[in-house]
C-alpha cells in the first residue's frame, strides 16, 4: 500500500467501492499507528467501520503484510478476541530534530520504536542555500546506513528553531531563500510527506503523548535552550493560532525598564533576560569577576566554549555565581509563566530543555515567583513538572508531529 501517494491508487482502482475500501484501511491502520495494538471491536467502534468490515479488511492487510496478530486481549466474559498491530517493518518514519548548531536524526519504526540509533552532527542554522544543502545531505546519508528500503520511510517530521507557519511550510527565521518556501523545497527533494513545526510546539506535543502518564488536556510546555520556545495544548489539541504562531511569547516585552535588546529588536523581552543566550551572557561577566572559580575552570576545560549547559554543569557542581544565575532566570521565567497561569489556566506546565537540568536551582525560584505574582485561585490547579524525556526530546517531537498529522490529509479528501 502506497501511504505517500494515494492519488497513483486512486487513478487505478475501479470505482467508488474500491476507493472506500482504500480509506477504510487507512483509518484502520492509523488507527493502530496511534493507539498500538487493538482489537477488531475496538477498531469498530473507535473508527466508526462494522465489524464484519473490520474483520474483511484485517484479513487484506494481514495478507499484504501491513498487520500481524499479536497474542489476545483480556476476556470481556467469553473468549478472549485476538489483538491485531502493525508490523513493525510495515513502514517507517525519520525524525529530524535541529537546533540552532545541531542537527539530530532518528529513524522509527511503525510501532514508534527506534528503528535504526540516532545520530548527531554540528551545523550552523541560516537563510544559505548551502546550509539546507548540508543538511539534505546528512539526511540522505543517514538514511542510506539504515539499510532500509527508502520506499518504507513514508514520511519525515522535522522539528526546528524559528517563526515557523507549519500549515503554510515556511520558517520566517531559518532555510528562507529562492522563491519556494522550506517545506516545497523538503518535499521536491526527498519525494515523500514532510511535516514542519516549530521545535517548542513539537516537543510540547512529545511530553503530552510520550511524556508523564497524566490525563490532563490544557498543557503549557516552557522550554529553554539558546531561546525560549512555549507549546499550547488546549483540549487535547496543540494550538497553532490563526497563521501557525502561537507561542512566540518569549518575544512579550515584560521587562520594558530593563536596557537589555532582544534579538527581534525591542527591550526586555522574556528571551533577552531568562533565556540561554542571556544565561551565557550573565556567566561571562561571572566569570571576569572569578577567574578561578568551577564555572571559569568548566570553561577553560572545554578551550573557552561557554554554552547554557556549561552554566547549569557549574551551578549543580556548586559554583556559587552559576546557581545565582539560574535563580534570577528562574524568577523572570517565573513572573512570564504567571501570566500564562492568568490568561490559560492550564493543568499542567512543563518546564523542559537544557537549561532545566538545573532542576530545583531553576524549578524552586520559578515557584517562588509564581507565588509571588499569580492569583491564588488561577495557581493552584496548574501543576510544574520537569520535562521526562530529556535530550530526545526533539526527536520525539518530530514522530509526535507525523504521529498527529500523517494520515489526516489522506482521510479529509477522501472522507
Amino acid at each position: 500500500m502506497n501511504l505517500i501517494n494515494p492519488k497513483a491508487i486512486i487513478d487505478k482502482m475501479d470505482g467508488v467501492v474500491e476507493i472506500k475500501s482504500y480509506l477504510n484501511k487507512i483509518k484502520i491502520i492509523k488507527n493502530l499507528f496511534q493507539k498500538g495494538a487493538n482489537t477488531a471491536s475496538e477498531i469498530c467502534s473507535e473508527v466508526g467501520i462494522s465489524l464484519p468490515t473490520v474483520n474483511s479488511l484485517l484479513g487484506d492487510l494481514m495478507e499484504s503484510g501491513e498487520v500481524i496478530k499479536h497474542g489476545r486481549a483480556e476476556s470481556q466474559g467469553g473468549r478472549k478476541p485476538d489483538l491485531y498491530r502493525l508490523a513493525e517493518d510495515a513502514f517507517y518514519l525519520l525524525s529530524v530534530d535541529l537546533s540552532k548548531f545541531n542537527i539530530n536524526l532518528c529513524l522509527y519504526s511503525c510501532t514508534q520504536e527506534v528503528a535504526y540509533p540516532k545520530e548527531s552532527e554540528k551545523i550552523t542554522l541560516n537563510n544559505e542555500a548551502e546550509t539546507f544543502e548540508e543538511i539534505c545531505t546528512l539526511i540522505e546519508t543517514y538514511l542510506a546506513k539504515t539499510g532500509i528500503d527508502s520506499e518504507k520511510v513514508i514520511a519525515i517530521g522535522i522539528s526546528m528553531p524559528g517563526l515557523i507557519d507549519s500549515l503554510g511550510g515556511i520558517n520566517y527565521t531559518y532555510l528562507r531563500f529562492g522563491k519556494k518556501t522550506l517545506l516545497e523545497n523538503l518535499e521536491a527533494r526527498f519525494q515523500r510527506k514532510i511535516f514542519l513545526e516549530n521545535d517548542a510546539r513539537a516537543m510540547t506535543l512529545a511530553e503530552f503523548k510520550y511524556g508523564s502518564g497524566h490525563d490532563y488536556k490544557n498543557v503549557l510546555g516552557l522550554f529553554i535552550g539558546w531561546g525560549i520556545g512555549l507549546g499550547i495544548i488546549i483540549d487535547g489539541k496543540i494550538y497553532q493560532g490563526a497563521s501557525g504562531f502561537a507561542g512566540e511569547f518569549s518575544h512579550s516585552p515584560i521587562f520594558e525598564s530593563r536596557d537589555v535588546t532582544c534579538s527581534c529588536g525591542k527591550k526586555g523581552c522574556l528571551e533577552a533576560v531568562a533565556s540561554g543566550t542571556a544565561i551565557v551572557k550573565m556567566a561571562e561577566d561571572a566569570i571576569l569577576l572569578d577567574k578561578d572559580g568551577i564555572l571559569a575552570r568548566m570553561v577553560r576545560d572545554l578551550s573557552g566554549e561557554l554554552k547554557p549547559s556549561t552554566v547549569v554543569e557549574a551551578a549543580l557542581a556548586g559554583d556559587q555565581r552559576a546557581i545565582t544565575i539560574l535563580s534570577e532566570a528562574g524568577l523572570d521565567l517565573g513572573r512570564g509563566i504567571s501570566m500564562l497561569i492568568q490568561i490559560l489556566n492550564p493543568e499542567l506546565i512543563i518546564i523542559g530543555g537544557s537549561v532545566a537540568e538545573a532542576n530545583q536551582y531553576l524549578i524552586t525560584p520559578i515557584q517562588q515567583a509564581l507565588n509571588i505574582y499569580s492569583m491564588a485561585k488561577s495557581r493552584e490547579r496548574s501543576q510544574l513538572a520537569l520535562y521526562k524525556l530529556g535530550e530526545d526530546v526533539g526527536l520525539l517531537g518530530g514522530l509526535a508531529v507525523v504521529n498527529e498529522k500523517l494520515f489526516e490529509d489522506i482521510i479529509n479528501r477522501l472522507g
